[in-house]
């Protein structure tokens, strides 16, 4: 129950989310290998404007695009990473053996480990919702689009072109980006929420407490996981020879060290806007929501199964 509860909580949150997601791929993928100074014309410039351009180019259906293959990322992540680190929390595997307090280096460890499972489980729907959501009818400066008719057929087209190996196409960055961005989440969640427990207002609100929590997590998981985050959005999205092999990057430090040597500091948080426009309210949604289907769990869930 703990990982059904942590991947729909995070399918909820993902439908208010994604429009940001989307932007973030596009203003990652614009300029892919080129010098800031060199990119003359840029469609997806600050948030506003790519707005605008995904607006014009693709309509409104445009801001949600990759949704399906977005809900199934979703679902897969956070059932594995939600549901793996409350095991540990429920075994107290996250606390010191001398003490009841939360030990913030088995925090991280056990949210670095969950994100670290949960990155083979969403992988090949990384792969997917990425690859969808790339591709616009207007003008745009990434080096490829995949032109998939749909989600069920990304998944066979890929792996029709490449086998298996397709679907975990930059599973290395996906398992960087998911590590750093779980061991950061999960122990900047878990300790804000053990910090504002102490306190009667948080106490009466389940709520109130996630949100709190979650909004400071959400600040720390951006900043740590964007320059994972850009490297990984490369690797799944870039074109591949005839035998699958990447036509860019060999694996994620030589992405790493392109990205740096043509974009600099800058190429490692492209797209940080939005994508921090994502993560916080995807964080406090997803959290928040987590902590109200538990509390309903506690409350009713329990209370049935042991009747």
């Amino acid at each position: 129950m703990e990982f059904v509860l942590g991947g729909v909580s995070s399918m909820c949150a993902v439908l208010f989310t994604n429009p940001f997601d989307v932007l973030k791929t596009r203003q990652q993928l614009e300029g892919e290998l080129i010098a800031k100074e060199n990119l003359r014309q840029r469609a997806y410039k600050g948030l506003r404007q790519s707005l605008l351009t995904v607006v014009r180019t693709d309509g409104l259906r445009g801001l949600q695009k990759g949704l399906p293959a977005a809900l199934l990322y979703q679902f897969s992540m956070n059932s594995v990473r939600l549901g793996t680190y409350q095991t540990a929390e429920n075994l107290g595997w996250t606390r010191s053996t001398t003490r009841p307090a939360l030990t913030p280096l088995l925090t991280f460890f056990w949210g670095g480990c969950s994100g670290l499972a949960s990155a083979f489980a969403s992988c090949p729907f990384y792969v997917v919702k990425t690859q969808l959501q790339a591709v616009t009818s207007g003008s745009y400066t990434a080096r490829y689009q995949h032109h998939h008719r749909g989600t069920a057929a990304a998944f066979v087209s890929i792996y029709r072109q490449s086998g298996v190996r397709g679907l975990f196409r930059g599973c290395t960055a996906t398992i960087a980006r998911l590590a750093v961005g779980g061991s950061a989440q999960m122990s900047s969640f878990s300790a804000c929420k053990e910090f504002f427990l102490q306190y009667d207002t948080f106490r009466q609100s389940i709520v109130l407490t996630a949100l709190a929590s979650s909004t400071v997590a959400g600040f720390f998981t951006s900043v740590l996981m964007s320059p994972c985050d850009v490297v990984t959005t490369r690797m799944t999205n870039q074109a591949v020879s005839a035998t699958g092999k990447g036509l860019l990057y060999g694996n994620i430090f030589d992405c790493f060290v392109k990205v740096y040597r043509t974009e600099g500091l800058h190429g490692y948080y492209k797209g940080f806007v939005p994508m921090y426009l994502r993560v916080a309210p995807h964080t406090v949604l997803n959290l928040t929501f987590w902590e109200f289907f538990k509390g309903l769990y506690e409350r009713y869930g329990r209370t049935n199964a042991t009747a």
